[in-house]
């Protein structure tokens, strides 16, 4: 049984945490500037304001993304790193997010995990009327985010990560998302039908 939603209590934020440090700190090597050695665990100021996304299979952690709005968060590096201002104008203060930490167990990848949870990670943008979504990605995860509906900004050199493509998400451009036949396609629909079912009582 797969369960996809945002962590609600303190303990399903360590289990984040310590994923976290599994992945790239035991797997990848990542040199990570919040990793806490001791206690074998990556948490960030990113975390006190974030959507943390948690993905459970048969009551386990196997998969974990963030989201941080610009009007909550305080990007730090990122908003140059992705040109956040130049590219979004004004919605960049109150209508952008950035999406980082996303990461699914190894033998779990290529499942259908991945996509399930960015989709409870795209609807929740829905809801929060977020108009532009950037993140980063590895040249081997560009397809896989291409598809979804995010397009190319540039190459960066992310300080903890190195190379990497950065992408940005037109949240609400359904004629990109039916382009490239975006699995988001049904969740915008969802949405907006949903929306006109509130309006209409």
């Amino acid at each position: 049984m797969l369960e996809i939603r945002l962590a609600q209590t303190p303990e399903e934020k360590e289990q984040v945490f310590k994923l976290r440090y599994q992945i790239y700190v035991e797997e990848l090597g990542y040199a990570q500037h919040y990793t806490n050695h001791q206690q074998q665990k990556i948490e960030e100021p990113l975390d006190k304001y974030g959507n943390i996304f948690v993905a459970f299979q048969n009551g386990k952690l196997v998969g974990t993304a963030r989201s941080n709005y610009t009007i909550k968060s305080d990007l730090g590096y990122y908003a140059e790193l992705y040109h956040i201002s130049k590219i979004a104008g004004e919605a960049h203060f109150f209508d952008t997010s950035i999406g980082t930490k996303f990461m699914i167990q190894k033998h779990l990848r290529g499942s259908r995990i991945a996509l399930s949870l960015m989709q409870a990670y795209y609807y929740q943008l829905l809801q929060d009327q977020i108009k532009f979504d950037f993140i980063d990605c590895e040249p081997h995860m560009i397809a896989f985010f291409q598809r979804l509906g995010y397009q190319p900004i540039d190459m960066i050199n992310h300080p903890e990560y190195g190379s990497g493509l950065a992408m940005m998400l037109d949240v609400f451009n359904l004629q990109h998302l039916e382009r490239v036949k975006s699995p988001f396609q049904r969740l915008y629909t969802n949405f907006v039908e949903s929306k006109e079912c509130q309006y209409s009582i």
